[in-house]
């Protein structure tokens, strides 16, 4: 009972858990989008947050470069006091690391370095004409600034300890004649921010990198910009678990189960117009094109996705406990009907005891009769391969025996004896495969062996006068490249190919060379032969339903009894082979002989 239960629960349950698998990977990815868009938000929030950390240092950058210094501007001795009014304001814009000014050889005249949080002091000036700030700085124009890349402090050629990383913005200063005297430089502090940048967003990771994919800052690691530090080869490998990442085009993508969404922050050719006094747009100028990358760790999807498999899985238990339910209630019932109808079934059986009897007897005897059926159509077959195929190869010896006792050349006879050897070497052949059919008849089974094909038709051709004299104006041909040797039985091939050779002498056209040719081919990965002769032709929209039937004669003036393609058929079909036919009057024939794979 319990088996039928169970093949009745698996019928019903399949297509469920199919629905329930289909309901899984749509709500699977409407759950997925839901991250992603949720990711967008959180990623853009933080770009526009770090953005705006970027503009006010424009903002401040460009309210230096807007004023207008004195002439032979010299912030250390005769201008001090136009600087000492600003340097409290300096003091207390603690996002400022080193504050400086450079004139136009790319040797500073003012330099303020911040201590601690609270305390600027001046320092001693230093030649900056070989950075790479100041080589930018001093190709800018009017209304441009230069924002260098994120970097650690260098004092020296070597970096400051503990680490700071900054950003250096700079941008040039015109005095009271608009005749530039130098360059104003603001190292940024960038440790609060990149620490902002890090803080994670709902237990995801949050990286940024420069344009050439070194990791900047990370969620994941505590160091800034560990590429310039110890780690000098630290790039995306063994930080980021993706390569996907481009600076191509703002994207969302999934990866190995994390979930990645970038965005790029290129602010390189953008135009402001804050704090300008000619209000006229600045411009900034950087090769520091960021790259903002948010990831959502494969533990943090398995987690949003955690309530949806609870759900379903929940769903499936409660169904399967139902559906079980139901198969055992409705089995159970089946079974009571069965028994039911069983034991009215066992009384009938009383009753239709001796009918049932005789139709079993009926049954025996129906079996009997096919069985006896099939065996005179075995034997008659027997009967017709004994008479068709012996025909040939004993008028060719009467033939060769005739000729024989009648020529006294003994060049002449010294030509038919070895003649008369082989046909009565195919005499012998064939009894001895008549043997082997007879077995076959004993065993019920058919007999098959590998055959050489062409070994096999030359043997059968010697069965034949028209074949044996060499100016008999009757030529057999092979083209056996397709294939040569193929299992088979070698009665029913030997039986076949006389056949076709017989109907090829016996339909021969008059005056013309005639012939029969053997191809052998591979089509569809199956043997095919292809049989075909110059003959007299048959047409085929009149016979060509009764070409493969039995006693049918479709040339009157040719002798013949019309069992031989009929025998070719039925000893194809008998081995899961089939024959067609395709003929023309006066041309000839083809027969396709398919062969099973």
């Amino acid at each position: 009972m319990w088996k039928r239960v169970l093949k009745l629960f698996i019928g019903l349950y399949v297509p469920l858990f199919a629905l329930t698998l289909f309901l899984y990977h749509s709500q699977k990815a409407e759950q997925i989008d839901a991250i992603m868009e949720r990711q967008i938000r959180a990623n853009t929030m933080k770009k526009d947050s770090f953005k705006e950390k970027y503009y006010s240092f424009l903002r401040n950058t460009q309210y230096w470069a807007s004023l207008k210094y004195p002439k032979n501007f010299d912030p250390l001795a005769e201008h001090s006091s136009f600087l000492n009014a600003y340097l409290e304001l300096i003091e207390y814009i603690t996002i400022y690391d080193q504050f400086r000014f450079i004139d136009l050889e790319g040797k500073e005249f003012f330099r303020a370095q911040r201590v601690g949080n609270d305390t600027l002091i001046i320092n001693p000036l230093q030649d900056k004409n070989q950075h790479t700030y100041v080589q930018a700085g001093l190709q800018l124009k009017k209304n441009q600034i230069y924002l260098s890349q994120i970097s650690l402090n260098k004092e020296n050629g070597k970096i400051e300890k503990p680490h700071k990383p900054v950003m250096r913005a700079v941008a040039p200063i015109f005095d009271i004649d608009e005749n530039q005297i130098g360059l104003v430089v603001i190292n940024f502090k960038m440790k609060k921010i990149l620490d902002q940048i890090k803080a994670k967003v709902e237990e995801k990771n949050i990286y940024l990198l420069d344009e050439n994919f070194k990791v900047i800052t990370a969620s994941t690691i505590e160091e800034d910009l560990p590429y310039e530090s110890e780690n000098k080869n630290r790039y995306i490998d063994g930080i980021l678990n993706t390569k996907a990442i481009t600076h191509i085009r703002d994207s969302t993508f999934v990866e190995n189960g994390h979930i990645w969404t970038q965005q790029s922050i290129n602010l390189n050719g953008a135009t402001f117009t804050f704090g300008s006094q000619s209000n006229l747009p600045t411009e900034v100028i950087t090769q520091s094109n960021l790259l903002m990358a948010l990831e959502v760790p494969p533990r943090v999807v398995k987690a949003e996705l955690q309530p949806l498999f609870r759900s379903l899985l929940i769903f499936n238990i409660i169904s399967i406990a139902g559906l079980l339910m139901l198969c055992y209630v409705f089995q159970k019932k089946k079974i009571e009907k069965e028994l039911f109808y069983r034991e009215l079934e066992s009384k009938n059986i009383l009753l239709t005891r001796s009918k049932d009897k005789l139709e079993e007897n009926n049954v025996m005897v129906n079996e009997m009769n096919n069985s006896l059926e099939i065996r005179n159509k075995q034997l008659s077959d027997f009967n017709y391969l004994i008479s068709h195929n012996l025909r040939s190869p004993v008028t060719s010896m009467s033939v060769i025996v005739e000729m024989i006792q009648k020529e006294k050349n003994p060049e002449v006879l010294h030509q038919l004896l070895p003649k008369l050897d082989d046909v009565a070497k195919s005499i012998t052949h064939l009894t001895e495969d008549i043997n082997d059919y007879v077995s076959i008849l004993d065993n019920k089974e058919i007999k098959i062996a590998d055959i050489n094909l062409e070994e096999l038709i030359e043997e059968v051709k010697h069965e034949f006068t028209e074949t044996l004299l060499n100016n008999s104006g009757f030529e057999v041909r092979l083209d056996l490249k397709g294939w040569n040797h193929i299992t088979y039985s070698k009665l029913y091939l030997q039986s076949i190919v006389h056949n076709f050779i017989s109907n090829s002498i016996k339909y021969k056209r008059d005056n013309v060379d005639s012939y029969i040719e053997f191809e052998s081919a591979l089509e569809n990965n199956q043997k095919v032969l292809y049989v075909r002769d110059n003959g007299i032709g048959l047409n085929l929209s009149r016979h060509g339903e009764n070409v493969f039937k039995l006693y049918k004669r479709f040339h009157r003036n040719i002798s013949g009894k019309g069992m031989g393609l009929f025998l070719v058929k039925s000893q194809l079909e008998a081995l899961n082979a089939t024959i067609t036919i395709d003929s023309k009057v006066g041309e000839g024939t083809t027969f396709k002989l398919i062969f099973e794979k």
